[in-house]
């Protein structure tokens, strides 16, 4: 008997893993977990802390990682508020209601997170496949209405991507820079992630002087 027809018989009627013990999903996860199992492409959202000032829209779990293990390495943990990717050549609209569900989050400024002055880290390594121009016009649509909350939270965007037609999008996505009323930093593939980082913390001490 092979191993893969008695071990499918054990996964008969599990839809999905739970998540770790203890840990209660938000709305804007269960919005995520949703079009996650809508589409063909990967969507994943953990919020971490909602009064963070270090925001991820990360490509892919390498890169997610790579962004996630930075930030905590420069003395930042404590200031992430989610974890997450979007990777197998999202939709524009899946990468617009994606982004939604995170900035829904991400801008909130109240009792919760008062905070003015955070970084959003946009994209992520170089794609293999996914079109970045396409998502990135999802995530731009999505971040367009967001602009008021964008502003009153003091975000900078730091954007860095390469891959198929990625120089397209760092276009775009500079393009918007003033109707956005925000700070938009692009980088292409020649610019390590790390080093973007570096810049988002950086800009996250100058806001707390």
């Amino acid at each position: 008997v092979s191993t893969q027809s008695t071990g499918s018989k054990k996964w008969v009627g599990i839809d999905a893993f739970p998540r770790v013990f203890g840990h209660h999903s938000s709305p804007q996860e269960d919005i995520v977990t949703k079009l996650d199992s809508q589409t063909g492409a990967s969507l994943k959202l953990t919020l971490i802390n909602p009064a963070g000032r270090f925001w991820l829209l990360v490509a892919g779990g390498g890169a997610s990682v790579i962004y996630t293990d930075t930030v905590c390495d420069l003395g930042f943990g404590e200031d992430l508020g989610n974890y997450g990717e979007y990777s197998g050549n999202p939709t524009d609209d899946d990468t617009y209601k994606y982004t939604c569900a995170v900035l829904s989050v991400a801008t909130r400024l109240d009792e919760v997170n008062p905070h003015v002055g955070r970084c959003l880290l946009i994209g992520g390594g170089v794609a293999n496949f996914t079109d970045v121009r396409a998502t990135f016009k999802g995530i731009i649509r999505a971040l367009l209405e967001y602009a008021k909350p964008l502003q009153d939270a003091g975000f900078h965007l730091y954007v860095r991507r390469g891959g198929p037609n990625y120089e397209a999008a760092l276009q775009l996505m500079k393009g918007i820079e003033a109707g956005l009323g925000v700070p938009v930093s692009v980088f292409g593939p020649e610019t390590p992630m790390t080093r973007v980082v570096h810049l988002a913390a950086d800009t996250i001490k100058a806001n707390s002087n």
